[in-house]
């Protein structure tokens, strides 16, 4: 042991001894100069004089070479992040002292990127990845982490085998063309036969001297090799006992095997949405009470040269769970059996973990726990669940609620509305100051300012469209965020067909008129002109309306409508007249409910009836009547509500004058279905029906009060049906004329989708629709309809209104028009959908 301790000892004295005289000998060899100059070399964009300032060495300086000086000028040199190699050099010796040379070498600057090779991820999105800016320096590393983010965004995409090859190219040539324009020939530092031309347009130089600022700058030429997708074949699960293979990767959203039929998916695999997918799976089980599930490894088996890909992924399921015990504890304004009503959990439910959050807060149709005490004021409520695993398969579930104070709303503004009186905003409003607060009224005053059709719906509904401030601990102020928009349009509309011709309207609707402001609106009544018309087969109605929609600050509307219509095809026919309309919102059953009455006089003037229009002059008189529900969130793009009406009305008979006598139903049903929990996406479907009939038996009806069907509804008193001619469908007399019918029924399904909502929106749809006519009550079947299916397209333009077509397919063609089954186009002006 003393031996080995003793070798040691002798080593480190030794060590010490050659250190000692290494440093000696340095320091020997270390001379002391006195800078007499100092010159820079290397140099492109840097000024010398500031490459000599940030060294720090100064002419009558004295320095030892080698030394600290030295060494510390290099280091602050390379600090700038300017150079890639720095070295001081001694230039020139004399007697007196030494002459300095500060010898740099300078990273490039880059001109441009040029991306080549892209196809499947857009040049847009790859700028969005390179950060270099024009004329800054260019460092090897940060083209490498340019790179790697681009292919990064090539890995989201699923394409795992792309590549990226970059060259460098100096600056060659300039000539310039007659229009003053600059081309610069770039030149391939390593192949200078590759060359690479860059267009300057005269109105691009911003600067003088442009050839002088490039010519020392590189281009990057980016060219990508996209490669073939990754494309998964097979995904299998391993450990599942409880649901098979199929039913796990039917919770995966951005993961699916490639199946021939499975068109509509692509089978490309993405790791980020792989690792999404996991996630998925995991709240499938927990839903199911499976609270301990977990992917515990996945495996990606790659071949065919990376193009095939296997996925494995073992899971643990663990027990099912189920609801043993539910506990409230701090609750004093509800009682438990409320609350756990409104968490819809009973004892021996299994544990979906999903349903309890969303149930406890934040559920769809704001029934949760939490919207019980934020509709009551309890704006500080607050809700701590925890969950007590209590046998091998149950748990309790322990709420711990802190209720706080009730709050009352302070005070209700509006802010940004520019040009809609603040009335006219405030009547619409459930939110009234001194009210307790309450989310859902606060949410239905929202969807009653998105339904005036006059503000930025999407702001509305936004994040920024409430805001609240608490002011003291029981109060809390309330701001409506709005933002205007064109809600006043030209109401155009044309379209065509063989049997009438070009037709259309043309009008205008001023949805925000105001008759005590009229130049600068914003009252919140209605002022509407129209006119339709028919081209080719001569036929015009002209009508001018006006409404109140709050008559003495009151839910009560009032608008009278003037018309006259002059039709001179076939039939030679004149009517006018005047319909005079009172309606109210309810508040039962609920305040959705409106109902409204009408009061109409009819002139008609029959001067060639062709036999088929009774000739003569007649008066009709009418009162009708129509109770209606409507309860959606965006009355131009809905997504989620219904809209429900039913309608009456008689004219003539015993107690109305006139010489015109029939009664008439009519009935209408929509509902809206949000699809993907998102409001792009929307399911809507239809139910329309009509009847009319004398009051006294054998007392004959005008054709025009008929229902005629067919087309894209544009001409007067028609029902669309897409996919056939302008009023083909119904009845027809013994010549083959349409003499329409008694009973109308129509069905109608469509797929919706909004592209884009602001600021132009743009809407596709798919649809289904069947529908017809018939002569009488006892001809009726409500199973022979005319069907059709196609699809269209809207797009929003203020201020003319939704512009777009539909295309549809008429399979009962030959029994409407004798014509073959088929495709016809309808050109939508100013109609909505």
């Amino acid at each position: 042991m003393f031996r080995i301790l003793l070798q040691k000892s002798f080593k480190f004295l030794v060590f010490i001894i050659i250190l000692f005289f290494a440093a000696n000998t340095l320091a020997q060899q270390a001379k002391t100069y006195k800078i007499l100059g100092i010159s820079v070399e290397g140099n492109k964009t840097a000024d010398p004089s500031a490459i000599i300032s940030n060294s720090g060495l100064k002419i009558g300086d004295e320095i030892q070479i080698p030394g600290d000086q030295t060494l510390n000028a290099i280091r602050q040199l390379w600090a700038l992040n300017v150079f890639s190699d720095v070295q001081i050099l001694i230039d020139k010796e004399i007697s007196d002292g030494i002459f300095l040379l500060i010898k740099v070498d300078e990273y490039p600057r880059i001109e441009k990127v040029v991306i080549e090779g892209n196809d499947e991820i857009s040049t847009d999105d790859i700028n969005e990845k390179i950060t270099f800016l024009r004329g800054s320096i260019l460092k090897p590393q940060e083209i490498t982490k340019m790179k790697d983010r681009i292919l990064d965004l090539y890995k989201k995409d699923g394409y795992l085998n792309a590549r990226i090859d970059i060259s460098r190219y100096d600056f060659f040539t300039a000539d310039t063309s007659e229009d003053n324009d600059i081309t610069v020939t770039w030149r391939n530092e390593k192949d200078f036969s590759d060359e690479l031309p860059v267009e300057y347009p005269s109105d691009e130089r911003i600067y003088t001297n442009l050839i002088g600022r490039i010519k020392d700058r590189l281009v990057l030429k980016m060219q990508i090799t996209e490669g073939d997708e990754v494309i998964v074949r097979n995904i299998k699960f391993n450990g599942n006992e409880a649901f098979d293979d199929d039913d796990l990767a039917g919770e995966m959203d951005e993961t699916s095997e490639s199946v021939w039929w499975k068109f509509w998916t692509s089978a490309n695999f993405k790791p980020d949405g792989f690792k999404k997918d996991m996630q998925l799976i995991v709240d499938f089980y927990r839903s199911e009470g499976y609270r301990d599930a977990e992917v515990k490894l996945d495996t990606l088996i790659y071949y065919n040269n990376n193009r095939d890909l296997d996925i494995v992924m073992d899971v643990y399921e663990g027990p099912q769970y189920k609801v043993r015990n539910i506990i409230w504890e701090g609750n004093t304004v509800y009682h438990d059996e409320l609350l756990t009503q409104h968490l819809e959990f009973s004892k021996g439910d299994i544990y979906d973990y999903k349903k309890f959050q969303m149930n406890l807060r934040g559920n769809e149709k704001q029934s949760d726990v939490s919207a019980l005490y934020l509709d009551n004021g309890y704006l500080t409520c607050n809700l701590d669940p925890e969950e007590v695993k209590v046998a091998e398969d149950s748990v309790d579930l322990i709420i711990r609620i802190e209720e706080r104070k009730q709050f009352k709303i302070s005070k209700v503004d509006i802010a940004g509305n520019t040009k809609t009186m603040d009335k006219v905003i405030r009547r619409e409003l459930y939110t009234v100051p001194g009210d307790y607060f309450n989310r859902a009224l606060l949410f239905r005053s929202v969807q009653q300012l998105a339904n005036l059709q006059y503000f930025n719906v999407e702001k509305l509904y936004g994040p920024q469209g409430i805001g609240t401030q608490l002011e003291t601990d029981s109060t809390v102020a309330v701001t409506f965020n709005v933002e205007e928009k064109s809600s006043d349009y030209l109401n155009a509309s044309v379209g065509y067909s063989g049997s009438y011709g070009f037709s259309g309207s043309i009008g205008v609707t001023l949805t925000n008129f105001s008759m005590a402001h009229p130049f600068s609106l914003g009252g919140g009544q209605v002022l509407n002109f129209s006119w339709q018309f028919g081209v080719g087969n001569l036929y015009r109605t002209f009508t001018i309306g006006f409404t109140e929609p709050w008559l003495f600050d009151t839910p009560t509307s009032v608008g009278i409508e003037l018309f006259d219509t002059r039709q001179q095809y076939v039939y030679d026919l004149r009517q006018s007249g005047a319909t005079l309309r009172v309606g109210r919102r309810l508040r039962w059953p609920d305040d959705f409910f409106y109902i409204q009455g009408l009061f109409r006089y009819q002139y008609n003037n029959v001067i060639q009836g062709q036999n088929f229009y009774r000739e003569g002059k007649t008066n009709q008189f009418t009162l009708g009547a129509t109770i209606s529900r409507k309860d959606i969130d965006n009355p131009i793009f809905p997504s989620k509500g219904s809209s429900i009406s039913l309608g009456a009305e008689v004219s003539g008979g015993p107690f109305l004058p006139g010489d015109i006598d029939y009664w008439k139903l009519s009935f209408q049903a929509e509902w809206y279905k949000r699809l993907f929990n998102s409001n792009r996406f929307a399911f809507y479907t239809d139910a329309e029906f009509g009847y009319i009939d004398e009051i006294v038996k054998g007392t004959p009806i005008q054709p025009f009060e008929y229902f005629y069907m067919g087309g894209n509804g544009l001409v007067i008193a028609t029902i669309p049906l897409r996919g056939y001619e302008d009023r083909s469908v119904g009845p027809r007399n013994a010549a083959g004329q349409i003499i329409g019918g008694k009973v109308m029924a129509k069905f109608d399904a469509e797929l919706r989708f909004a592209v884009t909502l602001e600021p132009m929106p743009l809407y596709l749809i798919a649809f289904a629709e069947a529908g017809n006519v018939f002569e009488s009550f006892e001809k009726t079947d409500i199973f022979d309809l005319r069907r059709s299916v196609g699809f269209g397209a809207r797009i929003m333009i203020n201020p003319i209104g939704l512009i777009g077509f539909d295309y549809g397919y008429g399979f009962d063609r030959k029994i409407t028009d004798g014509a073959n089954p088929g495709w016809i186009f309808h050109f939508q002006f100013g109609r909505g959908f």
